[in-house]
């Protein structure tokens, strides 16, 4: 049901979820997050259930934003039913409540941030649009701005995304990348967004040994993701989360 990353301090409630371990069924089996795409309204909300049991949270504290596909990063004390973002960040601050940020994915690249201290957590949404805007790194500047966190200290997990290999696109998206993240071997230009990802991350200043791949492919693996590219839309979305420590006690 999660995959984790194993960088991150015990105290970081986090994962990245699967299809697998819910109850929505045909296209959006089994543990769809997603209600946006058709699936029964009660399905989605008990696979969300069971996904806070797993993570130790309660749902009352999940954070989640209207993602859009740009650089904005928001943090979840500023969040309303009406923001749009593609990264939200939390700290641990007197006063505030606990809460569990988190972005919704079925092939863009999700990733999870933290720092070793457990003191701060951000989850980002980083589609071909916001690889491009560098979504990435201005979460990790943000961290560091507002956040008070030395980029030198974040630990991050990037989870399971569309790979190389499936990712085709065409001359005008190629164009936007730099060409060591093109691979023109293929018959139409494939992008890299993992690749491209992880060095935004560098660039921002994380150490590589401080960055983690969690899962693979979506594409190339329907039995444990759901992927847009190779089912349409009427599919299943994952649920990637991040929180300090468990936000039910």
């Amino acid at each position: 049901m999660l995959l984790r990353a194993q960088l991150f301090p015990a105290a970081i409630t986090h994962g990245f979820t699967t299809r697998v371990g819910g109850v929505s069924r045909d296209r959006y089996a089994s543990l769809n997050l997603g209600a946006r795409w058709g699936d029964a309204p009660e399905a989605v909300a008990e696979n969300l259930r069971r996904v806070a049991a797993a993570a130790d949270f309660d749902l009352d504290q999940l954070v989640r934003v209207r993602q859009v596909h740009g650089d904005r990063v928001l943090a979840a004390r500023n969040v309303d039913a009406n923001s749009e973002a593609d990264g939200i960040w939390h700290a641990r601050a007197h006063g505030e409540p606990a809460r569990v940020v988190a972005v919704m994915t079925a092939d863009c690249v999700p990733i999870l941030i933290c720092d070793r201290d457990a003191s701060v957590v951000a989850a980002v949404h980083s589609g071909w649009r916001g690889t491009v805007a560098n979504i990435a790194a201005r979460t990790v500047e943000t961290l560091r701005d507002q956040g008070g966190v030395d980029p030198g200290r974040l630990l991050a997990a990037v989870g399971p995304c569309i790979e190389l290999a499936a990712f085709e696109v065409g001359e005008e998206v190629a164009a936007e990348f730099e060409p060591r993240f093109v691979d023109r071997s293929y018959k139409k230009p494939h992008v890299d967004l993992v690749a491209c990802v992880i060095a935004q991350l560098e660039a921002a200043g994380l150490p590589a040994n401080q960055i983690e791949r969690v899962g693979g492919c979506t594409h190339a693996n329907p039995d444990l993701y759901f992927s847009y590219r190779r089912d349409g839309a009427g599919i299943g979305q994952h649920l990637s989360l991040i929180g300090l420590g468990s936000a039910s006690t």
